[in-house]
Formats: structure tokens, sequence, C-alpha cells
């Protein structure tokens, strides 16, 4: 395999990953109907007629690479690398990974790994969106930078934080001031409502207090750790990162 052509399966893997396996099967069977000899014309053919937009991008540049980077490969071939690629990835899916995260001493040869980095490498790994509920956020350039990387590559942002004003005073910090540039304009972010918050009989009321990070919903980091640089750096907190099943699915879904 030469190297175009390995990049060219990379990029075919990342595209069976991103798109739904009806719009995948689709022009998968098509593929097939196509002659090893169809010319890029009739294969750009097959992508101008699927109606989402997302999925036409994709294949359409898709397509791009393979006359350009191979050529040679029959439309049948690349039809069953994609829907292997598509199976695979559901199938590493359904198995889950557990892995405990650490801020705070630890022996050198500490397994664990630090909670700021686990927090990166999940929002870096995110193809296709991104979920982050935190109590507080402030003092984070990094995460604010990867954060806005993932939205230049189209990754949807989700941000659900603690506000100052519909918190009752509960925290003095306005969370959606740290946040900055390209994230506050394209990212989506919430708030809980202060009327929508469960009360006591004393008239107390709750607060969102979670932490945790959801990629593709794929990938979970639920932590103690806030968004801030003592919780990141100097603090000790603890969390577990949790990769396949169906967590990672349902605290999305809980959080979302």
């Amino acid at each position: 395999m030469t190297p175009a052509e390995s990049e060219f399966l990379n990029e075919a893997i990342a595209v069976a990953r991103d798109i739904p396996h009806a719009i995948l099967d689709t022009i998968c069977d098509a593929l097939e109907t196509l002659s090893p000899a169809a010319f890029s014309s009739d294969r750009q053919a097959l992508v101008n007629g699927i109606v989402q937009t997302k999925a036409r991008e994709a294949l359409s540049l898709l397509f791009t690479a393979w006359n350009i980077k191979a050529p040679h490969l029959p439309p049948h071939s690349l039809a069953w690398a994609l829907r292997a690629a598509s199976r695979a990835d559901d199938f590493r899916h359904q198995w889950q990974t557990l892995e405990l995260v650490w801020t705070g001493p630890a022996p050198l040869a500490s397994p664990l790994r630090r909670t700021d980095r686990a927090l990166l490498d999940l929002i870096e790994g995110a193809r296709r969106s991104i979920l982050i509920l935190m109590f507080a956020a402030y003092k984070i350039p990094e995460i604010i930078t990867v954060l806005t990387q993932a939205i230049q590559r189209r990754v949807a942002v989700t941000l659900i934080v603690e506000s100052a004003e519909e918190s009752g005073g509960k925290t003095t910090f306005e969370t959606i001031t740290a946040l900055e540039g390209t994230l506050t304009e394209a990212a989506a972010i919430y708030v809980w409502p202060l009327e929508q918050r469960p009360r006591d009989a004393a008239g107390r009321y709750g607060s969102l207090h979670a932490k945790c990070a959801v990629a593709d919903d794929a990938v979970a980091l639920i932590s103690s750790a806030n968004l801030t640089d003592y919780a990141l750096n100097l603090n000790m907190e603890l969390g577990v990162l949790i990769r396949g099943g169906d967590i990672p699915s349902q605290v999305a879904a809980e959080g979302g």
C-alpha cells in the first residue's frame, strides 16, 4: 500500500464513522452498481443524490480523494471498505473500558492519567459532538483553544454552565465571561433557569454541580474537577474516563 492509499483509507474510515448507517448503506449499494472503469463524474453523481448536507459534503471530499490517491480502487472494494469500517466502529463502541483520572499528589510511577490531559484528549478526539457540563470555568486558555479548534473542524460544541444570575448568588463568577471569541459565537451555551430548579420546603434550590464531558456519545469523562486552573493543576480531583458502552450516550442524553 502506498502512502497516498494509506492516507485515503484513513479518510474512508473517518467518513464511515461519521455518516449514519442508512445513508452509508445506500451509497455503498450504489457504488456496487458502478463498473470499475466508471468516470469520476459518474461517481460524483452518486454523491449529488444524497439529501443530507453534511453526509453529501463528506462523501464528496472522499470521492475527490479517491480519484487522486487511489484511482485504481474498484467501486465495490470501496463499498466494502466503508461497510467494514462502519461495522468495526460499532463493534468497538459495544465494548466499554474504564480508566481512573486523577489530579493531585501521586507516585512517580502512577499509571493514572491527569484530569487536564484526559479532557484535552477527549476534546481533540471528537469528530461529531462535544457536550460539557460545568459549575465553574475560568483561566482555561488551553481548553478554550482546543474547543475552538473543534468548532473549526465542524464539531458541534454544547456547553451547559452555572450562571451567577441564575444560581441566585451560589456562584459570584459568570462562567460565560470566561469563554471567548469563536467559542461564544459558535458553541451552543445553556444555563439552568432558576425557575426550573427544584426547591425544598425552606425555599432552597439546587445548583448545576455536575462536572462531565462527552465526545461523540462514545467517550465520557465524569470528574470532581471544574474547568478552572486550580481544578486542573493544583487541586486533588478524581474522575473516571469511560469509553464505549451505553454510559457516554446516556450521560449526553441526560445532560443535553
